[in-house]
């Protein structure tokens, strides 16, 4: 029996949850691989969240982050998370 791998080309974007150690600043949740996503800060933490279209994009993210020398404290998938939510209401 074979087992099909999964794949991502042409499925719908999943919504992570990234957090960091300290506060981003402004300048680089503008651009670059944060563009698009929202970014909040809880307790000398940022979170993360948006929709991440692939594995590519993801591990862009993550190398871009830690490529600065930010502390990846977690990642996971945040399906669920809705709006309010997101923006911390």
């Amino acid at each position: 029996m074979t087992r099909a791998v999964a794949g991502r080309a042409g499925s719908k974007p999943i919504r992570y949850r990234i957090v960091v150690r300290g506060e981003l600043t402004p300048s680089w949740t503008c651009t670059g691989p944060l563009e698009g996503l929202s970014v909040r800060t809880e307790d000398g933490y940022s979170v993360i969240i948006g929709d991440i279209v692939d594995q590519p994009q993801l591990h862009g993210i993550l190398n871009w982050l830690g490529g600065r020398g930010i502390e990846i404290v977690s990642l996971s998938p945040a399906e669920g998370f809705g709006e309010a939510e997101e923006m911390g209401g």
